[in-house]
């Protein structure tokens, strides 16, 4: 036997072949960025830690934009990137989560910033209302008084407080809390529309059809939901129900003269007496 042979190759032909397995093996490191940073001592594939300035500054544009996802979605990446993102992170969170109609979860992050924020009256307003939005009429109220009582002030608080007493099925004393919030904001959109959703509870209807008219034409009105109702539809069910419960003018006119005809009669007996 050929001593030159190994397993059916020559030396010069067993180097070749392993000088070409390098070169491959090589630029197969160079067209996969993973093997090749695993392959230099000192470098890792793991992605670089996010800049948490650079994601609030992120969070807080997409929030003022009213891009809610973006602004939730920056607001979880930085909280599950810093363990101790202050209470404005988990309050943005939650507030895009309610506006997004995740209320569960809004619930979960707001929770988490008042208890980084006792003391912070806005907490408290943006947890009632993710309460109102679950039905947790009670809880949200409880909310509210806890925020004025930070703030005696606080318009949003006795709004608050009035949407979960019309829930309730408590409408004289919604239109009370519903007054107050008035009294400091007298153009807001938000209140006067649910002033008419009471005046509607209550079956007043003209008065419905008048506040929700100034509440569409107020400026500023924000959604709390998705599912909330607006200013404009409201008003088209306040028009019908006003629309369908008053009286026909003919009969308006019959009871008018018998009122008179009952006052002439009354008078001509009196006279003859």
């Amino acid at each position: 036997m050929n001593k030159s042979r190994v397993s059916g190759f020559t030396n010069p032909t067993k180097t070749a072949f392993l000088i070409i397995l390098f070169i491959a093996g090589l630029a197969i490191i160079a067209a996969h960025p993973t093997l090749a940073a695993s392959a230099k001592p000192g470098l890792s594939a793991a992605p670089a830690e996010i800049n948490i300035t650079k994601a609030i500054a992120t969070m807080n544009t997409a929030f003022d934009e009213g891009n809610w996802p973006r602004a939730a979605g920056y607001a979880e990446i930085i909280t599950n990137n810093d363990e101790n993102a202050p209470a404005d992170v988990w309050y943005t969170w939650g507030y895009s989560l309610r506006k997004m109609g995740k209320y569960d979860q809004a619930l979960v992050a707001s929770s988490v910033a008042v208890e980084k924020a006792p003391d912070t009256a806005a907490v408290y307003l943006n947890r009632g209302y993710a309460y109102l939005a679950l039905g947790e009429y009670k809880n949200g109220r409880l909310d509210a008084e806890k925020a004025l009582e930070l703030d005696a002030m606080n318009a949003t608080a006795y709004h608050i407080i009035a949407s979960g007493l019309l829930k309730q099925g408590d409408p004289q004393n919604a239109l009370v809390a519903i007054n107050t919030a008035l009294t400091r904001e007298p153009d807001n959109a938000l209140y006067l529309n649910t002033k008419g959703m009471i005046f509607m509870k209550m079956k007043k209807y003209e008065d419905a059809v008048i506040t929700l008219t100034k509440a569409t034409e107020a400026d500023g009105y924000i959604a709390l939901s998705p599912d909330a109702i607006s200013p404009e539809d409201n008003l088209i069910a306040a028009q019908k129900l006003y629309d369908e419960n008053k009286a026909p003018a003919g009969l308006i006119i019959i009871a008018a003269v018998a009122i008179l005809v009952a006052g002439a009669g009354a008078m001509f007996l009196q006279k003859r007496k």
